[in-house]
């Protein structure tokens, strides 16, 4: 009797680790490179809340939040290996592997509006071919894009004039964002989000662009006191990405589900972010952040400065056998801004 009921025992074991591991296997891991308290972060829990609702649990996604899985720059490979299913991740970190989509994620002073990026991205997506395929050729799928309110240049110091950047340090990203710092005179830094408060803090960089809302988020408003009436960059952000052999596991009826709430997610996320920019001036002022207007003249003596970053990316993409999308996503890009 006592080794029968060995055997119940470790029968009953065996069946509750079963149970267990593939409890874990369903449940899809996401990764992605904000803090949970972002706009663009509370935007993912309702996603995903929804997402599991609407599905019954059949499809369950959990969030693992600034890096936790992996740093920005290392959620590619981690997507592209399995290690995770789901990514937030920017695609301008991936100038070499995801041009297309990079490009309105780093392309310097092209946009001004928050509702330029929604327009944009949504007609790029089903507009231009590329995007997709660039997409599969990376074993993935863009499911929707964030938003962010405009980076302005926010330093440590106050900036009057393009003269005054000389030999500053400036976060940077991709491969546009560092020659139009260089435009001015100042000196490109790499850095990551979750670099940017120590990177100020002890003199890695002078100045970084930044948004009103996510300079409350991460607290940079206690290491840089003046923001500058100057829009540096405005674009889509972080997409959420699906591995593509995940998404075609999907049903029809949950790849429908997904694709609709995305679509949901995004306008919400652009509503969201336009709204925690208009409460994060006063904040900013309560905590004694200064802003600067610009001059007008300095801000096009900085623009004429910049290379002509549309036409190298049609020429880049020209000598890839990709020209006529290339010439398409510019042509769509100079229509949203014009309108």
């Amino acid at each position: 009797m006592r080794k029968l009921n060995s055997i119940v025992l470790a029968c009953i074991s065996a069946l509750m680790l079963f149970v267990a591991a593939n409890a874990n296997a369903d449940v899809l891991k996401m990764s992605s490179q904000w803090t949970e308290n972002t706009p663009g972060g509370q935007v993912d829990i309702w996603w995903a809340d929804q997402i599991r609702e609407a599905t019954n649990g059949e499809v369950d996604i959990k969030i693992f939040w600034e890096g936790a899985l992996g740093k920005g720059k290392e959620n590619l490979g981690l997507i592209q290996q399995r290690a995770i299913e789901l990514t937030a991740m920017s695609p301008g970190y991936f100038p070499s592997e995801l041009p297309f989509h990079a490009a309105p994620n780093s392309i310097p002073m092209a946009m001004s509006e928050v509702a330029q990026a929604t327009e944009l991205m949504e007609r790029l997506l089903q507009e231009v071919p590329e995007f997709d395929m660039e997409a599969q050729r990376n074993g993935m799928k863009a499911l929707f894009f964030h938003h962010l309110n405009p980076y302005k240049l926010v330093c440590k110091e106050q900036i009057t004039s393009v003269a005054d950047m000389e030999g500053k340090k400036v976060r940077t990203w991709g491969k546009d964002m560092p020659r139009m710092v260089q435009a001015a005179g100042a000196v490109p830094i790499t850095l990551g989000l979750q670099e940017l408060y120590e990177g100020l803090s002890r003199g890695t960089v002078d100045c970084i662009p930044f948004s009103v809302d996510l300079m409350i988020s991460y607290k940079i408003y206690e290491v840089a006191k003046h923001i500058h009436h100057i829009t540096l960059w405005e674009g889509p952000t972080n997409a959420v990405w699906i591995a593509s052999d995940v998404w075609n596991g999907f049903t029809d009826e949950q790849r429908n589900i997904i694709q609709d709430l995305s679509f949901q997610a995004a306008r919400r996320d652009r509503d969201q972010v336009l709204a925690a920019g208009e409460a994060a001036v006063s904040e900013l002022e309560k905590q004694g952040v200064q802003f600067h207007d610009f001059p007008a003249e300095e801000a096009q003596k900085w623009r004429d400065a910049n290379p002509d970053f549309f036409a190298d990316f049609i020429a880049e993409q020209e000598a890839l056998g990709r020209g006529d999308d290339a010439r398409k996503t510019i042509e769509i890009w100079n229509e949203v801004v014009g309108n």
